[in-house]
């Protein structure tokens, strides 16, 4: 993804003209989105469920070939969207966890059938959350504001 750049602010007033430059800037602002974007990722994995690492590894590897867009990959398909909400979903046909390949996935509460799959999900990491990505902005946020602030140039 190509860099945005900063461009030229020019005011002009009956007594005054003036052009201005915010490109300094540019790498300030670049370096403490890509600051952000990699630390936002690593705040989250304490709250993410890892019974074996690899649904973590997958969405560190995505988070980071987006790190410095502004944009965090929270969980990887295909498991990411349940897991992060912590409700189970099944095959919209058969009411099994484990989906035929292609099929869609609902909901276990909006499925018309029998199911013994549960509701909410249980994690093994007794830290982990539904929506991590909430958890971890409640107790890193403000640290990711003030450092964000510092290392872009502001206060």
């Amino acid at each position: 993804m190509a860099k945005k750049k900063l461009g030229n602010v020019n005011v002009n007033t009956q007594n005054m003209r003036a052009n201005i430059s915010l490109s300094r800037f540019d790498e300030q602002i670049q370096s403490a989105q890509y600051w952000l974007d990699s630390q936002v990722m690593t705040d989250m994995v304490p709250y993410m469920p890892h019974e074996t690492g690899t649904f973590i590894n997958v969405t560190r590897a995505k988070s980071a070939s987006l790190a410095g867009t502004g944009m965090v990959c929270a969980g990887t398909g295909p498991m990411g969207r349940f897991l992060y909400y912590g409700k189970g979903m099944v095959d919209e046909l058969t009411g099994s966890p484990w989906a035929r390949k292609g099929a869609k996935k609902v909901l276990v509460t909006e499925f018309a059938g029998h199911t013994n799959a549960k509701v909410d999900l249980s994690y093994q990491n007794p830290k982990a959350t539904p929506k991590w990505f909430e958890t971890a902005k409640k107790n890193h946020g403000k640290a990711w504001v003030t450092h964000v602030k510092k290392q872009a140039g502001g206060n």
